[in-house]
């Protein structure tokens, strides 16, 4: 099917594209008009994953991996905000509310109903165990199995909240963004403050064990790790002692001192950070959301020229403090001094680009600024001394080299001691893991209050994108209707499909009883009557220029039309002048013979059972006779005497000018290929609304050898759509 054809399949079926479309347009504005009014709540939890690693956005590949795995974090953060243990939380948040409040965010008046009040109190009982445990209800138990209907039955069970929820990162940024929609924004500000609140306390609970576990695992593993290296030890001591082996001047017993006071500095930073953290959080609270973006975004990395200088200074300080063992006054005097310094200069940051502030709000921004700057050294000496423990590792595995050659138990200290610290870093590790979890690195942002305006409408939008849907649908229908569609239809495609010689097509008519008089003697108002005289016209002028006196008239299948196409003919010819014969040859069917009235004659007057002068009858048409037959069961070879049958055709065709014969379906029978020798033509008659099949192939064999020996008319396409005849 080429494009052009297809495109005049469209512009023929415009009207009832543009109707259907315009109907479901109209549909779908009646009922998103009055669809109920949606509002959505939106907040956003700091995860606190980012936090010191902005190095992940570089390129290099250790940074790729670092920032896949960040990624990651983020996802599975995200699954957990709406997994089914942190939504379960929410659920009996939201029930408990709307029980112990006299106006529910819902109608429980059907849970009320369908439950007693000793049911409900019970669920309600359940519902605070479960959230006070953080604990799901159970499907398998049969009592829970009631309480999870109620949930359900208000909207409130994790599988229907889900659905209206969103939860997904603000990409770039350290946010996770939590989207909830319903009919009522209070009841869309309550799910996603609640949310929050239990995914925090959930993901805090859930950290803090596995931290406490992780200490508890490490601390006693440090403390056989202290015994071995205290054995291991006192063993070198006696070998040394008995051998006499020099002390060396940074022995191991030294370095093991240097790296303890090292460890306990740098827990005392940590627990520097956690309480200035702790302070930042309390001072956030004093501060209006929109006081914030001025007084509290000012951060200690600001690029003035005399702040870096002081910024620099305090990191060289830092540094120089730990490598003198923490033991400097003078330096530690000097830090001080420097922090107050850069908090000043900060300070004059803040007042000079957004005003001096009140009293109040001064001193706590002084707080805020101390804070941070606790924070940035606290950070600072943890570098610090992570780079003097790493130097005392390298310098401490070299220790025994020399010495330990005529003896084992150097190198046995030395694996003992690197056992002793890798399990003190990974306790610390720990503890420090633990005071972020009682800190909280995941916090809501700020507290979510009901949306003020409802979604906007989707009204219109919806309703375009219905019409465009509707539209595609359609024009994609007709093309598939079409491209299925294996039927003729087609004047065009009629000799592609069969190479047969092609005579005329005639349009299909919608009345069932045609009245031949009226339609040859008016002009018809109906177009589909009209033309159809106008192509059987046509038909009738090839017969009379051919001017074969005996026409049998066909078909490969079954409701052709060739019968009604006879009788047309036939009248027609008559009106023309010419005397007409219809000799019905169709045995295993005799419309022809019931639709004109003729007598059932042909078989008997063969069979010598009828006089000749009884054989032909008049039809109701002037210059039209008719031979009428039984028909049977049989063949015309098997009923006709082949030398009586044509003599009577050679004696009547002295008599009238054309005789038609009719003969059964070439597809099911062999009787109109038995007929055809008795014909000097052969008109077959196919129907434009029917397919070419298997059956048909072997026919059109037939009739294009018929075709090679001149006997084959052309063939008439009948049955065709008025808008498909010029094509």
């Amino acid at each position: 099917m080429d494009l052009l054809h297809f495109t005049r399949v469209l512009l023929r079926r415009k009207w009832l594209i543009l109707a259907v479309t315009a109907l479901a347009m109209i549909t779908t504005f009646l009922i998103t008009r009055n669809a109920p009014k949606k509002y959505r709540a939106n907040a956003r939890l700091s995860t606190g994953i980012t936090e010191g690693n902005d190095e992940i956005f570089s390129l290099s590949d250790m940074q790729g991996k670092q920032k896949y795995e960040i990624e990651a974090k983020f996802r599975g953060m995200e699954e957990l905000v709406q997994s089914p243990q942190v939504l379960s939380l929410v659920s009996y948040q939201l029930i408990l509310h709307d029980l112990d409040n006299t106006e529910p965010m819902r109608n429980l008046a059907g849970i009320r109903t369908m439950y007693s009040a000793d049911e409900i109190r019970v669920a309600r009982k359940r519902y605070k165990t479960r959230l006070d445990s953080l604990q799901v209800l159970l499907s398998t138990d049969e009592l829970e199995r009631k309480h999870i209907d109620i949930l359900r039955r208000l909207g409130y069970d994790d599988n229907s909240l889900r659905e209206d929820l969103i939860v997904k990162r603000i990409p770039g940024t350290d946010f996770i963004s939590i989207e909830y929609e319903s009919e009522s924004p209070y009841l869309s500000a309550l799910v996603v403050n609640t949310l929050c609140q239990e995914f925090i306390r959930f993901y805090s609970r859930s950290q803090a064990s596995q931290a406490r576990n992780s200490v508890s695992y490490f601390s006693q593993m440090l403390g056989e790790k202290k015994r071995d290296l205290d054995e291991k030890m006192q063993a070198w001591d006696t070998y040394r002692k008995a051998e006499g082996v020099s002390d060396p001047t940074n022995s191991a017993q030294d370095i093991l001192t240097l790296v303890t006071d090292l460890e306990t500095e740098r827990e005392k930073a940590n627990q520097e950070i956690f309480s200035a953290e702790r302070k930042l959080i309390e001072i956030d609270n004093y501060f209006t959301s929109n006081e914030k973006k001025p007084y509290l975004e000012t951060e200690v990395t600001r690029s003035g020229s005399q702040t870096m200088i002081l910024r620099n200074r305090l990191g060289r300080l830092n540094n120089k403090y730990v490598r003198m063992g923490f033991k400097a006054q003078g330096i530690l005097d000097s830090l001080a001094t420097t922090r107050r310094e850069l908090a000043e200069e900060l300070f004059q940051s803040v007042s000079e680009q957004y005003g001096t502030p009140d009293s109040e709000r001064k001193r706590l921004i002084n707080q805020k600024i101390d804070a941070e700057l606790r924070i940035e050294i606290a950070r600072g000496r943890i570098t610090a001394i992570d780079r003097e423990l790493k130097r005392l590792g390298n310098q401490a595995g070299t220790f025994t080299v020399s010495e330990a050659t005529p003896s084992s138990y150097g190198k046995e200290v030395e694996l003992a001691r690197d056992a002793y610290l890798t399990v003190l870093n990974k306790l610390n590790d720990a503890k420090m893991a633990s005071q972020n979890a009682t800190l909280g690195a995941v916090s809501q942002v700020e507290f979510v209050q009901p949306p003020d305006k409802p979604e906007p409408s989707k009204t219109l939008m919806l309703t375009v994108l219905s019409g465009l849907i509707t539209l595609i649908l359609c024009i994609s229908g007709i093309f598939l209707m079409e491209y299925l569609d294996t039927s003729i239809r087609y004047p065009s495609n009629f000799t592609k499909q069969t190479g047969l010689k092609y005579l005329a097509p005639l349009n299909r008519l919608t009345n069932t009883n045609l009245d031949l008089v009226s339609l040859f003697n008016e002009t018809h108002k109906n177009p589909s009557l009209e033309n159809y005289k106008q192509l059987l016209r046509k038909v009738r002028h090839e017969i009379i220029e051919e001017g074969p006196k005996t026409l049998l008239i066909t078909s490969t299948k079954k409701d052709s039309g060739k019968t009604s196409l006879l009788i047309s003919l036939a009248y027609s010819l008559s009106l023309s002048g010419k005397k007409i014969l219809i000799i019905d040859t169709n045995f295993k069917d005799n419309s022809l013979t019931q639709i004109t009235g003729a007598s059932p004659s042909l078989e008997k007057y063969i069979q010598k059972d009828m006089p000749k002068k009884a054989l032909v009858s008049s039809s109701v048409f002037k210059g039209v006779d008719v031979i009428g037959c039984e028909g049977g069961n049989f063949s015309p070879a098997e009923i006709l005497n082949e030398e009586e049958f044509e003599n009577l055709l050679i004696e009547l065709s002295e008599q009238y000018d054309h005789i038609l014969m009719e003969g059964a379906p070439l597809n099911k029978y062999a009787d109109s290929q038995e007929l055809s020798r008795y014909a000097a033509k052969v008109l077959p008659v196919f129907a434009a609304n029917s397919s070419i099949d298997a059956a048909d192939l072997a026919s059109i064999e037939y009739l294009k050898s018929l075709e090679s020996q001149g006997k084959l008319m052309g063939s008439v396409l009948n049955k065709v759509e008025m808008r498909n005849l010029n094509q």
